[in-house]
């Protein structure tokens, strides 16, 4: 696009060159400025919902069920067929598409076979997270209707379990009745929107159910827990209020927290919610296990508990050189 630009412009180049005209310079300058800021205004006009997400596997995986989805609203049971043929573009290896009713019934599964046709709202992962019924509650969200839930489970033939992310999206097949369908994929790179998703979600249950929402907050058996995501609540003195890394230190007072290169985080939390409702703040925090500095995230928000204003938030690694502004 910058380049389809200069090269329009060069007309008027040449016209301002012959005219001699004083001010055109002033004209070729603009051009030659928009024709730099096209390259940052393509993709914004081309933004999407798709664009929050950073990694290719994750806007693949969206893009597999929303087929799927639009197979199955159109075909209905015909769709089933497709999607259980081996070796497929719908079923291949540990890749394929599972259906749930809202009311729990398995209403097909390729691997599982077993399941289809049986209520599997009991089916957990290892660390007690309900996986169909919170795969229920991601669809039924009226404003939404889709969007991501992240387990524990073994890979298909396999033993020991791993982090698998499914997206899950509400479909209405031809006769009227709605269902939830999905895929997962393992090991996922974490993408920033599944940390701010969560954030906002333990936000909501903070503002509907004041204090009592501490311990579902901490509960692994909650959409709160991913790999190393978990949600913290902060009050406005810098003491940690849900503090999952150190759950049996209460009120632990982090208003001296600093960062590898001497940054004050949470103070700067606090004065970042002093003027929005939420923000980012990127700070230096080696991975566990090693010494080297790594680039890392939070994403905080302002709620009410009770009264009280807080700031509940989580925090991940990014996937980004150090130096490399944010």
């Amino acid at each position: 696009m910058r380049l389809i630009v200069i090269l329009l412009s060069l007309p008027f180049v040449r016209i301002c060159q012959d005219n001699e005209m004083s001010n055109n310079w002033f004209v070729i300058h603009v051009i030659l400025i928009l024709s730099f800021c096209f390259i940052r205004l393509d993709p914004v006009c081309a933004q999407d919902s798709r664009s929050v997400y950073q990694f290719n596997e994750t806007l693949d995986l969206i893009e597999f069920v929303e087929q799927a989805s639009q197979h199955f609203a159109e075909k209905g049971s015909i769709a089933l067929l497709d999607f259980g043929i081996p070796d497929s573009k719908w079923f291949k290896e540990s890749r394929f598409i599972f259906i749930y009713d809202l009311e729990g019934y398995c209403a097909f599964h390729p691997v599982h076979k077993e399941f289809v046709g049986q209520n599997v709202l009991h089916l957990k992962d290892m660390n007690g997270k309900p996986i169909i019924q919170l795969i229920i509650d991601i669809v039924s969200d009226e404003n939404k209707g889709e969007g991501w839930l992240h387990y524990l489970w073994a890979d298909w033939g396999g033993y020991t379990p791993s982090w698998k992310s499914a997206y899950v999206k509400r479909v209405t097949a031809p006769d009227g009745k709605t269902y939830a369908l999905g895929s997962g994929t393992y090991d996922i790179r974490t993408e920033k929107k599944f940390m701010i998703d969560i954030v906002n979600s333990a936000a909501r249950l903070l503002e509907n159910k004041g204090e009592s929402a501490y311990n579902t907050l901490i509960d692994k058996a909650n959409i709160y827990y991913f790999r190393d995501i978990y949600i913290f609540v902060i009050n406005m003195k810098g003491e940690a209020i849900v503090d999952p890394v150190f759950p049996g230190r209460q009120n632990r007072d982090l208003i001296d927290f600093r960062d590898m290169i001497g940054n004050y985080v949470v103070v700067d939390m606090i004065e970042r919610l002093s003027e929005a409702d939420s923000a980012m703040v990127v700070y230096v925090w080696p991975k566990p296990g090693q010494s080297n500095p790594s680039k890392k995230v939070a994403y905080v928000r302002k709620v009410n508990v009770n009264g009280e204003d807080m700031m509940v938030g989580s925090s991940m690694y990014i996937v980004e050189p150090i130096w490399r502004k944010f």
